[in-house]
């Protein structure tokens, strides 16, 4: 029986597959086989515009009924920003002007809708890889060989730059003054947390991103406003990072990573995580992809309390393990 455990994956050398999707059918413009960079722009398409609403009649200060007689545009008509929608007349003449480009897509109510045009949206590859897939008009696969580390919490972000440690130990937290000009650019590397000096100091440099084990609940809502990826390792609060983790960030300090502060979608599950591309050595394509079942002799690393960060050996699965609530429930037996 295959067990397919939800999980957090820490590789040292792994093949990794992800997907670059277009946000509507479009123009793919690279080739299965063919070298990508973060930056490669592997696909383009049109997005509709966005709809805004203007309050004509608030705007005037007039009832809504009365709104059509004071109206300059007419239904379809195309506009321009700062073009003026309706206009009242009398001792302080009053306008409404629109706020962007677009199309008079409605009026009712006291309102008038406009329509955006469509506009172009360019997708890059985001990864050093090879486009191992196309899918025509859809979007891409891109495959890469490297470090793969899964997180617990990201701010939604991505980012591309050179791995700095900054601290000394994983239980050691990320300090102000060790944020300094040799930082400018790059993803920094830090241990148990962080404070707000560092956010600071980091949006001071344009630092390329954040790596820590855990996020302060108090700044949770600076962080979500940072314009640069942020993951903390293993979840929320002062946590120390896993110490393997660590160990693998430090030893390619230096080198340049793709970090994926992405863990939300509605269609399916994501984590957070952190790419190093590796050069392709003999044998790498013989290396075991991530999607594979979980089986015995695998390494692994307990996410949840109370062994938040210990890593083991899988010794037998799938085995069944009785909860505190009585369920009985998949598991695996791992020795520290």
């Amino acid at each position: 029986m295959r067990f397919y455990p939800p999980q957090t994956v820490v590789s040292p050398l792994t093949l990794i597959r992800r997907e670059r999707p277009l946000p509507a059918p479009g123009e793919i413009l690279v080739r299965e086989g063919e070298r990508v960079d973060p930056v490669h722009v592997i696909g383009r398409a049109r997005v509709p515009g966005e709809f805004r609403i203007v309050n004509i009649a608030r705007s005037l200060n007039i009832p809504a009924r009365a709104v059509r007689r004071y109206l300059k545009v007419k239904l379809n008509q195309e506009v321009k920003r700062g073009q003026v929608l309706a206009a009242r007349g009398g001792l302080v003449g009053q306008t409404c002007r629109s706020p962007i480009d677009g199309e008079v897509a409605a009026a009712g109510g006291g309102r008038v809708i406009i329509k955006a045009p469509p506009r172009e949206v360019e997708v890059r590859a985001g990864y050093y890889g090879t486009v191992a897939r196309v899918v025509p008009d859809q979007g891409v696969i891109i495959q890469v060989s490297g470090t793969l580390i899964q997180g617990a919490w990201g701010n939604e972000q991505e980012g591309v730059g050179v791995l700095r440690t900054t601290v000394e130990k994983p239980e050691e937290a990320l300090q102000g003054e060790s944020v300094n000009g040799s930082c400018r650019g790059t993803i920094l590397v830090g241990g148990s947390g962080l404070d707000r000096e560092v956010l600071e100091r980091a949006l001071e440099l344009q630092v390329r991103g954040i790596i820590v084990g855990g996020i302060p609940p108090e700044l949770l809502e600076k962080v979500w406003e940072l314009p640069f990826p942020l993951i903390a390792t293993e979840g929320i609060g002062a946590v120390p990072m896993s110490a393997r983790i660590f160990q693998l960030l430090s030893t390619h300090d230096g080198r340049e990573a793709v970090i994926d502060g992405r863990f939300r979608s509605r269609l399916k599950a994501l984590r957070p995580e952190i790419i190093i591309p590796l050069p392709a050595e003999p044998g790498t394509d013989r290396l075991r992809f991530q999607d594979a079942p979980l089986q015995v002799g695998d390494r692994v690393r307990a996410v949840r309390a109370p062994h938040t960060g210990v890593t083991g050996t899988v010794l037998d699965l799938p085995i069944t393990a009785r909860t505190a609530t009585g369920a009985r429930l998949p598991a695996a037996k791992v020795q520290p």
